[in-house]
């Protein structure tokens, strides 16, 4: 059981350690022409549209509902063991009634785990989305310092 939260743990390291970073000036932005920039700039709406699509599997709200009927299952079975007189056969039914509390606190453990994960991605998708605006920014700068048209390059 303890090992749940040692491995959501490493899971948040792995992510963290993964995340990227935009460079908002670079040393060579003078030396791109107009299409080079404009790709740039391209290049940074999509990241930007990318981290704003809502999160998928981390903080998908179908999943919910599934797993509060888990728990509502595994408090009934509890309660019909409590109930049947199981507990006086060489105590099956402790036993199992401890099975499904051990159940019940490794899945909340695991959902845990998950709305912590679900956290640091969002956090990491907002700096991204900043850094991204602030690249897009300073490109549209230099596309426009430099006289470049939208008619001098190929969408």
């Amino acid at each position: 059981m303890k090992l749940i939260p040692i491995a959501a743990a490493l899971v948040l390291c792995a992510a963290s350690a993964h995340a990227q970073t935009i460079e908002r000036v670079k040393m060579s932005d003078n030396d791109l022409n107009c299409q080079q920039v404009y790709d740039e700039i391209r290049q940074m709406e999509a990241v930007m549209t990318r981290v704003s699509a809502p999160a998928t599997a981390a903080a998908d709200p179908a999943a919910a509902p599934s797993a509060v009927g888990a728990q509502m299952a595994g408090a009934v079975a509890q309660q019909a063991l409590a109930t049947s007189g199981f507990g006086g056969f060489g105590g099956l039914g402790g036993m199992l009634s401890g099975l499904v509390q051990a159940a019940g606190a490794q899945q909340a453990q695991q959902q845990a785990a998950a709305q912590q994960s679900g956290a640091l991605q969002a956090q990491q998708n907002a700096v991204l989305m900043q850094q991204a605006q602030g690249r897009k920014e300073h490109l549209t700068t230099v596309f426009l310092s430099k006289g470049c048209k939208m008619s001098d390059v190929a969408k």
